[in-house]
């Protein structure tokens, strides 16, 4: 196991702790996922309670904590904070062969979680309203092998 393959297992192990089920399944799915390959080059840009920060370098292994990485700071929109998506999928605990939807797949990193979730023979369907972030995820759930990615887009309806 290398140095990065090292913090992911760690960083899953820790946010599954946290929301009370270690050694699951879900820890399982998030040590298998690079979130790395999902966030683009770094450095990134990490949220804090004040604001945004840089990392110092762009080494992963910055993103293996339980912090929210900005997917887009103009829009305020990030890959969000681990152990809250570590409970949600805790507590939804998808099983083998489930079909899921995704609303809000940014950029695929949980997207991709789910898909280790549900296993070769279930499905995963995301939706994600921002054009440029949906194709990012489609070209990032490629390497995923996940079968859907629906990328619609906002609608506007008259009266």
């Amino acid at each position: 196991m290398d140095r990065v393959e090292t913090h992911r297992s760690f960083f899953a192990n820790f946010i599954t702790t946290a929301v009370g089920k270690p050694n699951s399944r879900v820890t399982a799915a998030f040590a298998t996922i690079p979130r790395e390959n999902f966030l683009g080059p770094g450095p990134w840009r990490i949220l804090s309670r004040g604001g945004y920060v840089s990392t110092p370098t762009a080494d992963p292994a910055f993103l293996y904590q339980d912090v929210p990485v900005a997917l887009s700071e103009e829009k305020n929109i990030n890959n969000g904070q681990p152990t809250v998506h570590a409970l949600g999928l805790s507590t939804l605990s998808p099983n083998e062969g489930d079909s899921v939807i995704h609303v809000g797949a940014g950029t695929g990193y949980y997207t991709a979680v789910l898909r280790n979730l549900v296993g070769p023979e279930g499905q995963v369907f995301a939706y994600e309203i921002y054009p440029e972030l949906a194709a990012k995820a489609e070209a990032n759930l490629a390497n995923a092998c996940l079968r859907h990615l629906l990328r619609q887009r906002r609608s506007h309806h008259a009266a």
